[in-house]
């Protein structure tokens, strides 16, 4: 029903901007633009709650609209330094989660490509390299993604978790548990 409102709104907004020729075009197109980020903004809470309520499922109308509003306000708003990043970060994440995999690396890629100073993008590289190893099972492309971790951010947190993961990554099942045994074994010293 939010939605719905929402979206009556932006549609008269636009079509008012349309009709009143006295109006400067300029302002008008300002009007649109902060009255378009808004109902964007109000029409991404209201999926998000629909979604994110029901915590033995989603409803994946609701999580659909929800991938394509948060790739839609971070095209139309690259400007807005904190709510753009936060919704690639967010839908690389639910694309993670309803199991498309590829999209998520699109939704981080962009990311990178748009926020490399943002304080999140240490995670989101790891994301892209975990999504390679354990949502896709490539390994070549996770070691990779793993090894651009450590370069792009030596020292960080993830970096740190994606030099663990490369000692790791081609150990069998028998070879893990006898890896991390030895560490319960070395840190109880």
């Amino acid at each position: 029903m939010k939605y719905l409102i929402a979206l009556s709104a932006c549609v008269f907004v636009f079509s008012a901007c349309t009709e009143n020729e006295q109006v400067d075009a300029r302002s008008c197109e300002l009007m649109s633009q902060t009255e378009k980020h808004l109902i964007m903004t109000k029409s991404i809470d209201s999926l998000e709650t629909i979604v994110y309520r029901d915590t033995f499922g989603t409803n994946k109308e609701a999580a659909n609209q929800l991938l394509q509003q948060y790739s839609k306000f971070a095209e139309t708003f690259p400007g807005d330094k904190e709510k753009s990043p936060e919704f690639l970060y967010k839908a690389g994440a639910l694309s993670r989660g309803a199991g498309l995999p590829l999209k998520a690396i699109r939704c981080y890629d962009q990311f990178l490509k748009k926020y490399p100073a943002n304080d999140k993008s240490s995670e989101v590289s790891f994301l892209i390299a975990f999504t390679y190893d354990a949502d896709m099972n490539e390994i070549n492309l996770a070691k990779e993604a793993y090894q651009e971790v450590v370069t792009r951010h030596p020292g960080d947190h993830w970096a740190l978790q994606a030099t663990q993961r490369l000692k790791t990554i081609d150990m069998s099942d028998e070879e893990l548990v006898q890896f991390f045994m030895k560490k319960d074994q070395e840190s109880a010293l």
